[in-house]
């Protein structure tokens, strides 16, 4: 579609603050291309993750592999993004962190299971993050494990996904995600790339057209 890694890696980023903050009023960004040439794909080789033949002829590339973002929610909350799909060190983290004024949380998708929680006020724990660990309490895990810290797999998380999607189909609804979703992603995208040419903030607009 002519981006890079805004819509590769950033895009889940993105959706991801969605759910757990809510819609983004306006953001500020910026953009590198730090390889600036790559081998050329041989039709019917290599995976979405090939690097490509080292002695295949090379091509310019032509859009980012970095992007830094500046937001404020419509909540007032204040974030920073970023992605980049050639750093060393990082496999696939999609990670989040939330502060407040009572506590905090982080999680990293490569610990899928793991969910790091700091309540000092309600525990009197002022040590840091405590590990709260994949449960029978949390939705459909039982549907997979009988005990707690039994670790969920990727795969898990694509059969719950296939099932709540025909789940929604047998109902007649609409199921979450979906295109309104994916529609508010692309509105903050579009702001993105509008702040890449005017070097400034951009307000999140509405694409719909009703």
């Amino acid at each position: 579609a002519g981006m890079g890694t805004l819509a590769d890696l950033m895009s889940h980023a993105l959706d991801m603050s969605h759910m757990l903050v809510g819609p983004i009023r306006k953001i500020v960004a910026n953009k590198h291309t730090f390889i600036t040439s790559r081998p050329l794909a041989t039709r019917g080789e290599g995976t979405h993750f090939s690097v490509g033949n080292s002695n295949a002829p090379r091509g310019e590339v032509t859009n980012e592999d970095y992007v830094g973002i500046l937001a404020q929610f419509e909540n007032n909350v204040q974030a920073s993004f970023e992605a980049c799909r050639i750093i060393k060190g990082h496999g696939c983290e999609m990670a989040f962190e939330i502060n407040g004024t009572k506590g905090a949380m982080k999680w990293n998708f490569e610990r899928m299971n793991e969910l790091q929680v700091h309540l000092p006020d309600e525990t009197h724990d002022r040590a840091g993050f405590q590990v709260v660990p994949a449960a029978p309490n949390h939705p459909l895990y039982t549907s997979f494990y009988p005990g707690p810290a039994l670790s969920m797999s990727y795969e898990d998380l694509k059969l719950i996904e296939t099932f709540r999607f025909a789940e929604s189909l047998v109902e007649g609804r609409q199921g979450e995600p979906g295109f309104a979703e994916a529609l508010a992603v692309a509105e903050v995208q579009e702001a993105v790339i509008q702040s890449w040419e005017s070097e400034s903030w951009e307000n999140v607009r509405s694409l719909r057209h009703d």
